[in-house]
């Protein structure tokens, strides 16, 4: 990509793109920065009507924060490359709302649209086949609707797991909130032959940790942290987040000579790759979700969304099937995904 860049468009154009990127994500780091505190306190909020009015009014402002940020910048970018006439014609301000409509169209799209993705992994000397479900980020909260867990719950089941993993994230922070919205009842209704076993992940840790536990084993999710399953001879490990400084190092974890498959909220695999799983599954990223939280995203994990092989170790990284306030998705779609673990010997 930065190839033709480089090579295939006219330098003015290429600096003008250079220009949009470092000032975008300097206007994007500028918000955040200023925002950040309010943000976490804003959780803190009893009231729920007045706590969901201001996380709706938040997640719009920032969508159209971005979006006159980069039309500011591309108006300034286009006076300097001497297309300054452009942005005095009604057709620009038009374009701009439109673009700004279509794009929060797209992102709320791509938020409540869940699609499944599906992969394959083989491993060695593997002499049979399971069928797992992850699910990860629901972030539940009064934004979430029941429907739309209810979705979540009907799709999983439609999948016939074997087994069915929850990658953290489960709850956006405090479970009072949840109470009487009926999200534990229709999650415990999740169904598969050898059960649902789920981690933590830092959102869980924002509030009460062991209040959101309770709620979790409400919800019917077995909660494992840095402990470890056997499931038709293979060994889960089921990582505690990184939140919990003294969680344990994976291979005290172990506990059998069978393949190793981690589940760990953040896609953090260094661990993963040096003590031979031969795959780790995780969460945490969205994707990416949306410019420029994804710059961040890329510069801290190797891998934030999809399926990569390093040396013997798989690793897939899920967009999640939710958000947290923000519901929209640029970068990415909710999804639930399926893998299908068989042996070379299937070919």
């Amino acid at each position: 990509m930065l190839k033709l860049i480089v090579y295939y468009l006219p330098m003015p154009f290429v600096v003008y793109l250079l220009y949009l990127l470092s000032g975008s994500c300097l206007a994007g780091g500028l918000f955040f920065l200023g925002s950040f505190p309010f943000l976490i306190r804003m959780t803190e909020i009893k009231s729920e009507n007045l706590r969901k009015k201001l996380k709706i009014f938040v997640s719009n402002y920032l969508f159209l924060y971005k979006t006159l940020c980069f039309m500011t910048l591309s108006a300034i970018g286009l006076g300097i490359l001497g297309w300054g006439t452009i942005i005095k014609t009604p057709a620009f301000i038009w374009l701009s709302l439109v673009f700004y409509i279509l794009s929060m169209w797209r992102g709320y799209q791509n938020y409540i649209q869940i699609k499944i993705k599906e992969y394959t992994v083989e491993i060695s000397d593997y002499d049979t086949e399971l069928n797992l479900v992850f699910l990860s980020d629901i972030h539940l909260s009064e934004l979430r609707s029941i429907n739309y867990v209810k979705e979540i719950v009907e799709k999983v089941n439609g999948l016939s797991a074997d087994c069915i993993l929850v990658g953290g994230d489960t709850i956006e922070s405090h479970m009072e909130y949840l109470e009487d919205k009926g999200f534990d009842q229709t999650l415990k209704k999740m169904r598969s032959e050898y059960g649902v076993y789920g981690v933590l992940g830092n959102h869980e840790y924002t509030g009460d940790l062991n209040k959101n536990m309770e709620y979790l084993d409400r919800c019917g999710i077995k909660i494992l942290r840095d402990e470890s399953i056997i499931i038709k001879k293979l060994e889960f490990i089921f990582r505690d987040d990184k939140t919990n400084d003294s969680r344990k190092k994976l291979k005290d974890i172990y506990k059998s000579v069978y393949p190793k498959i981690v589940v760990d909220h953040r896609p953090k695999f260094e661990e993963a790759l040096s003590e031979g799983a031969v795959l780790q599954i995780s969460g945490h990223t969205h994707g990416g979700q949306f410019f420029p939280v994804n710059l961040g995203y890329m510069l801290k994990y190797k891998v934030i969304y999809g399926y990569k092989k390093i040396k013997n170790t798989a690793v897939i990284v899920s967009s999640g099937a939710g958000t947290g306030f923000f519901t929209y998705r640029t970068w990415s779609k909710s999804e639930i995904v399926r893998i299908t673990i068989r042996g070379k010997a299937h070919e």
